[in-house]
């Protein structure tokens, strides 16, 4: 055989080596978006059940289907299956699962997984298609993040030491900030009153944080709240964002529950003993928020905490916390809030 016969046929092996590859790829790409197709019902109806009337009966199911999809490679699953690992959902609390789990599911598509990423990585909010950046992978942004430096929380400053009213400056961040107002804002609601519904004392809307809508970056924000208050993360409530508009407000109030009233709510689920608000903007007048019967008045800028405790040092009612939220008059204010109760649920 001649030298050039020899050069055809390795030519020709080549190219039937290079179709067999690009066959084969063909395949598994196939058998990918076969798989992915066989798994979006499971994920649709695990996140059906979650944000449905039963959830509370059903969550289980749910996060049962989510997981067999997620173990099958869907990508949206998997960065739900994230939230499951860092809360302990029916598993160990794992955060650094949770975020592996994330990058994992940015990497195979998932757009909602690569916003919370480049959010925790980078600092960055891109409401957009995300890109990772030139020459990064996702994986490359996950290596970024250091949990004890996102966990970690600014020293207070003590606004009043009796009741405790804290301010805590910078405990989040700008693009944590604008996520949250981005995934509160489509299910705004108006706000209620705890056990009276809508009531023309509240004017404000609201978008409750409940399981099925909860992220990594809402979970960030209950863990660095838990931590600031060495609470167990069970017993803070469902979070909530708050919005006000021009004029909106809620009027003089106290967070406690009263005893007379809820004695057996209070045995069965605790009192309400703190009351977290952590400001996520800042382009509004007015708004602030203040206590008359302390002569505190207080408007944080984006990413500032306010803390102050519902009762006293005996753990009674302290309606010297009685407080208004202002209506700003120009802009809009957002809000993030959380109640945290003196024991866990029974």
């Amino acid at each position: 055989m001649s030298s050039k016969d020899k050069e055809r046929e390795e030519r020709l092996a080549a190219a039937l080596r290079e179709n067999l590859r690009r066959r084969k790829s063909q395949g598994r790409q196939l058998r990918d978006r076969s798989t992915l197709i066989e798994d979006e019902p499971r994920f649709e109806e695990g996140m059906a059940i979650l944000g449905g009337p039963d959830a509370a009966l059903e969550w289980q199911r749910a996060v049962d289907l989510i997981d067999a999809a997620a173990a099958a490679g869907h990508p949206d699953a998997i960065a739900r299956r994230a939230v499951f690992e860092c809360r302990g959902v029916g598993r160990d609390s794992d955060w650094v699962r949770a975020l592996d789990s994330l990058a994992l599911a940015a990497e195979g598509g998932s757009e909602w997984a690569a916003r919370q990423l480049l959010v925790l990585a980078d600092g960055r909010f891109e409401p957009e298609t995300p890109t990772a950046g030139p020459g990064c992978s996702w994986n490359d942004l996950r290596t970024r993040i250091s949990l004890p430096q996102l966990m970690a929380t600014p020293q207070p400053q003590a606004l009043s030491t009796d009741p405790l009213i804290m301010a805590v400056p910078a405990i989040a961040t700008a693009a944590e900030c604008q996520w949250l107002i981005a995934a509160a804002g489509p299910r705004l609601q108006a706000a209620e009153v705890y056990q009276h519904g809508v009531d023309p004392g509240r004017t404000n809307r609201f978008a409750p944080f409940s399981f099925a809508h909860q992220d990594l970056i809402s979970e960030v924000f209950r863990t660095r709240i838990a931590q600031a208050l060495g609470a167990p993360q069970q017993c803070l409530e469902v979070s909530q964002v708050l919005h006000y508009a021009v004029g909106q407000e809620f009027v003089l109030h106290c967070d406690f529950l009263d005893p007379r009233a809820l004695g057996e709510e209070i045995a069965r689920n605790g009192q309400r003993i703190v009351t977290v608000l952590i400001y996520l903007n800042e382009d509004f007048e007015g708004g602030a928020t203040s206590f008359p019967r302390l002569g505190i008045e207080h408007r944080g800028a984006t990413g500032d905490a306010l803390m102050f405790r519902n009762v006293d040092r005996a753990g009674q009612p302290d309606p010297r916390t009685q407080h208004a939220g202002s209506a700003p008059s120009s802009g809009e204010k957002w809000v993030f809030s959380q109640w945290v109760r003196n024991h866990e649920p029974s």
